[in-house]
C-alpha cells in the first residue's frame, strides 16, 4: 500500500470531525499571524526609537504615527505589545492544541473499534494461527499510527501554507535574501526522498519485533505455572532477554537512521542561515539606508522561525509519515483480511426453537492439512442426548467446533431444522447452541456475571437455577460474597471442578435448545461427576445434548453413542448395544468399567 492511499484511508476516520478540523486550522492561522508580528517591536525599537530613523516597513510607519512621544513611553509600549502578542499566541495555541488532541483521540477510538470488531469477526482458524501478543500489539500500539497520521497531515497542510506565504513575504522584502533562504529546499527534498524508504523499512522491522516481544511476554506470563513447575525460569529468561535485545537493536538502528536524517536536515538549515547572515550583514553594512539593521533582524527571525521552522516540521513530517505508514499497514492488514466465517448474502433468520440436527457426509480439515473428519452422517432429533467417544485425536472436538460455525466443513453439510447452517444468520445459529468447552473460560468478574454471560438479562432466580442444575450452588454460596464474589483472571481462586461446573451453569442459563459439552466431567471428582451425570440425564427430552467424553460412565445414559476412529464413525448404538457388540466401545468400557466378557462372546 502506498503512503498516499494509506493516508487517504486514515482520513476517513476523521470525517466526522471536519468542523473541528477547520476551526483548529483557523486557530493555527491566528497563532501564525501573531508569530509574524512579534519581530516588529524589536525592529521598531532598533530602527526608530534608538537610531531615530524614519520610514521603513508599514509597522514602523504606523508606530511612528500613532505611538506615544518620548523614548521611555515608546519602549514601554513596545514591551507591552511584545507581551500581548506572545500571550495571544500562547492562548490561541493552547486552544488549538486542545482541539488537536480531541480530534486525534476521536480518530484513535474509531480505528481501534474497527480493528477490535474485525478481530471479533475473524474465525478461530485465524486467531489460532497467530500469537495473541500480535493482536494486542496492533490494538495497543499500531493503532496510534492513524492518530499520528492526522497530526502529520494537518501539520503538512498548515506548514505548507505558512511556507508559501512566507516565501512571498520574504521575496517582497528582499528578493536576493529570499532566494538564498529558499536555496536549501532542493537539499531537503533529496534527503527526504532518500531516507523515506529507509525509515519505512526500519520502522516496519522494529514494529514487528516489538510485536514478537509482546507475544513472548504474553506467553511467558500465561504459562508461569508451567515454567515454575519444570524449573525453566532460566530458559524463559534467556528467551525474553534475546527477544528484548533483538527488538532494541532494531529500534536503535531505526533511530540511527533518523539521527543521520536530521543531521543532513540541520546541515542544510545551517548553510542557509550562514549565507543569509553573511549576505544580509554585508547589505546592512554597505547600504544602511536601503536595508536597516532592524530589517535584517526581521529577516533573520522570519528565516529562523517562520520559514525554516515550517521547513523543519515538513522535513520531520517525512520521517513521521514513514513511521506512521508502518503502523497503518499492520492495522490495515488485519482490517483487509477476508472473513471466512460470515453470513451469506441470503442468510435467513431462524428463531430459537428445538430443531433436528443432521450431519450429511461432513468432512473437515484444518487449512491444507490432512482431513480430521471423514464423511460423517448423523441425525439427532430434538430432545435426544447423544455422545461421541473415542481416543484422543479422532476429531471429536473438531466436530463440536463445526456446530456453532467456528469452522465450516470442507465438504458435506450440517443442517438445523432442515436448513444448511451456512444459510442461517450466524447470530441466530449461535443462539441455538450453548457450549461447555474442555478449557473452562472464567472471566475476572462476579460469579453471577460469569453465569449470565451468555444471557445478560437473566434474573437472579434464573442464575441460581442454572447453578443448582450444574451442581454449583453449594460451593458458590460458600464463597465470601456468594454470587457477588469477584473471581480472579481465569478463575484461579476456584478449583478445576468448580470452574467446570460454573461453565456448565453458564451454558444452562442461556436456555439454548442445543447443549454441546466437551469433556464436561473431566475435572470433576466421582461424586460431582455423578451429580453432573444425573443433571444431564434430568435434562433429557427438554434439550438436545451432544457430549464428547473419555469417561464412558458420563455417556452411558445417552440415547445413542457414536464411536469414532481416525475421523470416522465406526460404531453407533446405545451403551447396552455397543457392549453386547464387543467392538471398540466394549474394549474402552472393559478398562474403565471393569466389565466381563460380552454375552455370547
Amino acid at each position: 500500500m502506498t503512503a498516499t492511499r494509506a493516508y487517504i484511508r486514515a482520513a476517513h476516520y476523521f470525517r466526522h470531525d471536519l468542523g473541528k478540523i477547520v476551526f483548529s486550522t483557523l486557530l493555527i492561522g491566528l497563532t501564525t499571524l501573531a508569530g509574524l508580528a512579534q519581530p516588529f517591536p524589536l525592529a521598531i525599537l532598533i530602527d526608530f526609537v534608538l537610531n531615530h530613523q524614519t520610514g521603513g516597513a508599514w509597522p514602523h510607519r504606523l508606530f511612528q504615527r500613532w505611538g506615544p512621544h518620548g523614548v521611555i513611553p515608546q519602549i514601554i509600549t513596545l514591551a507591552v505589545i511584545t507581551l500581548l502578542l506572545r500571550l495571544f499566541q500562547e492562548l490561541i495555541g493552547l486552544w488549538q492544541g486542545y482541539y488537536k488532541i480531541v480530534i486525534g483521540y476521536d480518530g484513535l477510538l474509531r480505528i481501534r473499534c474497527d480493528l477490535y470488531r474485525k478481530f471479533q469477526e475473524l474465525s478461530l482458524a485465524y486467531h489460532r494461527a497467530r500469537p495473541q501478543g500480535d493482536a494486542i500489539y496492533r490494538l495497543s500500539y499500531d493503532a496510534y499510527a492513524v492518530q499520528g497520521a492526522f497530526n502529520v497531515v494537518q501539520g503538512i497542510f498548515v506548514n505548507a501554507i505558512i511556507l508559501v506565504c512566507m516565501s512571498v513575504i520574504m521575496l517582497a522584502m528582499n528578493w536576493k535574501l529570499g532566494l538564498i533562504a529558499m536555496s536549501v529546499m532542493p537539499i531537503l527534498y533529496g534527503t527526504i526522498r532518500y531516507y523515506g524508504t529507509v525509515l519505512t523499512s526500519t520502522s516496519l522491522r522494529a514494529a514487528q519485533l516489538d510485536s514478537d516481544l509482546t507475544s513472548t511476554v504474553q506467553r511467558s506470563v500465561s504459562a508461569i505455572s508451567l515454567v515454575q513447575s519444570y524449573g525453566r525460569e532460566d530458559d524463559e529468561y534467556a528467551r525474553f532477554h534475546k527477544s528484548v535485545q533483538t527488538s532494541n537493536k532494531a529500534w536503535v538502528r531505526m533511530h540511527l537512521h533518523s539521527m543521520i536524517y536530521w543531521l543532513a536536515i540541520g546541515t542544510a538549515f545551517g548553510i542557509g542561515l550562514a549565507l543569509i547572515f553573511g549576505v544580509g550583514g554585508y547589505m546592512a553594512y554597505s547600504t544602511p539606508t536601503k536595508f536597516t539593521i532592524g530589517e535584517l533582524w526581521i529577516f533573520l527571525q522570519y528565516t529562523l522561525v517562520n520559514l525554516y521552522d515550517p521547513l523543519h516540521k515538513l522535513s520531520g513530517s517525512g520521517a513521521e509519515m514513514r513511521k506512521n505508514l508502518a503502523g497503518m499497514q499492520r492495522v490495515y492488514e488485519v482490517i483487509d483480511t477476508p472473513v471466512d466465517i460470515k453470513d451469506s448474502p441470503d442468510a435467513i433468520a431462524l428463531p430459537v426453537a428445538p430443531r433436528a440436527l443432521a450431519l450429511e457426509g461432513v468432512s473437515f480439515a484444518y487449512g491444507n492439512g490432512p482431513p480430521v473428519l471423514k464423511d460423517l452422517s448423523v441425525t439427532i432429533q430434538p430432545g435426544e442426548m447423544v455422545a461421541f467417544v473415542g481416543p484422543s485425536g479422532v476429531g471429536k472436538s473438531s466436530l463440536l467446533g463445526l456446530l456453532p460455525r467456528f469452522y465450516d466443513p470442507t465438504s458435506g453439510a450440517i443442517r438445523l431444522g432442515g436448513y444448511d447452517i451456512r444459510q442461517v444468520k450466524l447470530r441466530d445459529l449461535r443462539r441455538h447452541v450453548a457450549l461447555v468447552l474442555q478449557d473452562s473460560l472464567i472471566l475476572p468478574t462476579s460469579v453471577a456475571e460469569n453465569i449470565a454471560y451468555g444471557r445478560p438479562d437473566a434474573t437472579e432466580e434464573q442464575i441460581k437455577a442454572a447453578a443448582e442444575l450444574a451442581g454449583a450452588h453449594d460451593f458458590i454460596t460458600a464463597l465470601p460474597a456468594g454470587y457477588d464474589t469477584v473471581l480472579n483472571e481465569g478463575g484461579n481462586n476456584l478449583s478445576g471442578g468448580q470452574r467446570q461446573r460454573l461453565s456448565i451453569a453458564r451454558a444452562l442459563a442461556t436456555e439454548a435448545p442445543l447443549l454441546v459439552l466437551d469433556e464436561p466431567t473431566s475435572a470433576l471428582d466421582p461424586q460431582n461427576e455423578q451429580m453432573i451425570t444425573e443433571t444431564l440425564a434430568g435434562l433429557k427430552r427438554r434439550r438436545t445434548m451432544i457430549l464428547v467424553s473419555h469417561r464412558l460412565s458420563t455417556v452411558a445414559d445417552c440415547d445413542r453413542i457414536y464411536v469414532m476412529e481416525a475421523g470416522r464413525i465406526i460404531e453407533q448404538g446405545t451403551h447396552e448395544e455397543l457392549i453386547s457388540h464387543g467392538g471398540a466401545y466394549y474394549r474402552m468400557a472393559k478398562h474403565q468399567m471393569k466389565l466381563g466378557e460380552p454375552v455370547g462372546a
